[in-house]
This record gives structure tokens, C-alpha cells and sequence, in this order.
């Protein structure tokens, strides 16, 4: 009982910063950022009484009529002819009834869902998912793995190496990286006609690129599209595994070195246990909950534009991509799709915290009382 009521404890709290991180974002949405909307209504409006004006089939009066309802019928959709908090509230119940509107600038996107911002979203979560997740993924497991090794073997050659690698990849942002991947294996290995070269960017060439916008799973039916895919992949993962994995592998040899240093290990091994018993029982259960709440915590970030430049770098249509695109490239901030990716990610973040709660009980005996 007080395990299930630990829970229930965890979960109405996360609940609770949900709906307040919500909060923020929807009154955000609905008091300063409408100015932005009403600049943009205003502009659109003057746009369409331009074009009234030079087709000439309209008088004066009759323009100023059109203007006004115009805007009248604007403001009414957009809710801004109603009170802030009535507003907030409103953009509150489409944000959690994942409700998230329409782009203000679709074409943008490529016209995806004509605008609609949860296709955008899903048009890119796949991209995001395979690179970024993959490689977190793949570079903890082999960081891990590295810095356990280096952690029994401290200070040996090979730990050194090791942290100077660490200390290396740490110091080098991973979008640099990016930039000189594609000069030397894809621009330079272009112009002196090297047999195998890398593609500049994209996630597809062109003629799979429509297909994974509307069904990805269906490119991994499809054997050229899926080695098209592995090729357009291999520099973008390459960087990703490089800057990652000595972080992982500094990450887990200084939790490991200290849970080595604690009584119950240097009693394990005057019982004379084998080392392997050793180091898996007595050293990696302890450690997991830390390196679980690594990889858990990085997830969420990655997922939802923490490799923002990078996706940029290599043009790769991920979350992060659609980020600058929302942010930078539009001509005003893309509000729907900005505010929809927050969103996004603190209920993505939310449910791995919930998540990591059940994954220590089950590691750590010690919470189950």
C-alpha cells in the first residue's frame, strides 16, 4: 500500500506540473503572443483589401465593409474578441485534446496535412526517432560499456585514452562535427569521383521523400528505399555516435568508480566472489538507477529539438528541423507549432519521470518499503 501510494503521490504531481507548465504556455499564447496573431490578421487583411483595390470592381465604402468584417471574422475564430483567461482556457482544452490548430505559414512545411499541426508534428517524430534515439541509444550502450571497463582498469593506458577522448568529444560541438563529416565524406569525396560517397542531405532522396511524409512504415517495405534510407543515415548517425559516446562512457566510470569504493563491494571481494559475480551484482545494479536516469532524462530533450543545428546541418525533416523552421525561417514566429512541440515534450518528459519511478522500485529493493 504505501508503494501504491508513492505512485499515486508521483503521479498527481506530474499531473499538477503538467497543468501549470500548460498554464504558462496557453496564457502565453493568449496574451502577449496575440499580439503577434493580430499583427498577422492585420497583415493578411491588408493583403486581400490590396488585391481588392487593384481589381478596381469595388468602391471605397465597400472595401472598408469588407475590411471590418473581415477582421471581425478573424478575431472571432481565433478567439481574440474574448477575455485573456477565457482564451488561456480554451487553448488549454485543444493543447491537452491535442486540438493544436493549423500552421500559420504551411507551406513552409510543404504544405503537410494542409498545415494542420499534429501532421507536421508526425511527419517528423519518425525522423527525430530513428537518428536521434537510435544514436542516444547506441552511443549509451557503448559509452556504458566503455566506461565500465576503463572504470576496473583506472588508470591504465587504456583509461586514459579514454578520458582524453572524453574530454575531446565533450569540447567539440556535435553540428561542427557535422559540417566537417560532409566536406570530407560527401563534397570532397564528390569531386574526386570516389566510388563511395555520401549524399549532402535529407533523410530520402527525392522520390521516396513524399512517401515517408505519408507512411514511413511503408519505405521499410521497400529494399532500395530502405538502403536509400541507411545511406542518407550513416553521416548524421556517424556524428552523433562520435560526440556521444565518450560522455556516456566519462558518465558511467564516474559512477562506477564510486559505487567501488563503497564497504558492501570491498566486502564482496574479500568474500573472494568471482569478479564478473561481482561487478554485475554488486556494482551495475547500483549503478543503473543513475545511468537509467541519464539516458531517460536525454530522451525527452533529443526527441523534441536538442539537436536542433544539427538536424539543420544535415537538412534531416526531424522535430528539431521543424523547430527552426517554426522559430527562424518563418517570416514571425510559428506560434501553433512552437507551442504544440512544448507541449509535446514536457508530456513526453513527464510520463519517462513516471516511467523511471516504477523502473527504481523495481532495481532498488530498498524502495519497496
Amino acid at each position: 500500500m504505501g508503494l501504491a501510494r508513492s505512485l499515486a503521490v508521483r503521479i498527481a504531481t506530474l499531473v499538477i506540473l503538467l497543468f501549470i507548465v500548460l498554464f504558462i504556455i496557453s496564457f502565453t499564447l493568449a496574451g502577449p503572443a496575440s499580439k503577434i496573431l493580430m499583427a498577422n490578421i492585420k497583415r493578411e487583411v491588408n493583403e486581400l483589401t490590396l488585391q481588392l483595390i487593384l481589381n478596381g470592381h469595388y468602391n471605397s465604402t465597400q472595401i472598408q465593409q469588407f475590411q471590418m468584417q473581415m477582421m471581425r471574422e478573424l478575431e472571432s475564430a481565433y478567439g481574440l474578441n474574448k477575455p485573456p483567461i477565457i482564451r488561456t482556457l480554451y487553448i488549454m482544452y485543444n493543447m491537452i485534446a491535442f486540438n493544436w490548430g493549423y500552421s500559420y505559414f504551411p507551406d513552409e512545411y510543404g504544405d503537410i496535412g494542409g498545415g494542420k499541426v499534429v501532421d507536421i508534428i508526425l511527419s517528423a517524430l519518425p525522423g527525430t526517432i530513428l537518428l536521434h534515439t537510435l544514436g542516444i541509444l547506441l552511443s549509451a550502450f557503448i559509452g556504458i560499456e566503455i566506461g565500465l571497463r576503463s572504470a576496473l582498469k583506472y588508470g591504465s593506458k587504456s583509461d586514459r585514452v579514454i578520458m582524453y577522448y572524453a574530454a575531446l568529444s565533450n569540447g567539440i560541438p556535435q553540428w561542427w562535427l557535422g559540417i566537417v563529416m560532409l566536406l570530407v565524406f560527401s563534397f570532397y569525396l564528390a569531386q574526386i569521383h570516389s566510388p563511395i560517397y555520401f549524399p549532402t542531405g535529407g533523410i530520402l532522396s527525392s522520390k521516396y521523400f513524399e512517401l515517408w511524409l505519408t507512411d514511413p512504415i511503408k519505405v521499410f517495405t521497400i529494399p532500395q528505399a530502405v538502403l536509400d534510407l541507411l545511406w542518407h543515415l550513416t553521416l548524421p548517425l556517424a556524428t552523433v555516435l562520435i560526440i556521444n559516446i565518450g560522455g556516456w562512457a566519462y558518465f558511467a566510470r564516474a559512477v562506477v568508480l564510486n559505487i567501488s569504493q563503497e564497504d558492501f563491494v570491498t566486502f564482496a571481494k574479500i568474500k573472494g566472489l568471482p569478479e564478473g559475480h561481482v561487478v554485475n551484482r554488486y556494482i551495475l545494479r547500483p549503478a543503473a538507477p543513475s545511468i537509467l536516469t541519464g539516458i531517460f532524462i536525454t530522451i525527452p530533450f533529443i526527441i523534441f529539438g536538442g539537436f536542433l543545428v544539427t538536424e539543420m546541418v544535415f537538412r534531416w525533416w526531424g522535430l528539431g528541423y521543424v523547430y527552426n523552421i517554426a522559430i527562424v525561417q518563418s517570416p514571425i514566429p510559428d506560434l501553433p507549432v512552437v507551442v504544440a512541440l512544448t507541449y509535446a515534450s514536457t508530456l513526453l518528459y513527464i510520463v519517462i519521470i513516471f516511467i523511471m519511478e516504477i523502473v527504481y522500485v523495481m532495481l532498488d529493493p530498498r524502495l519497496r518499503e
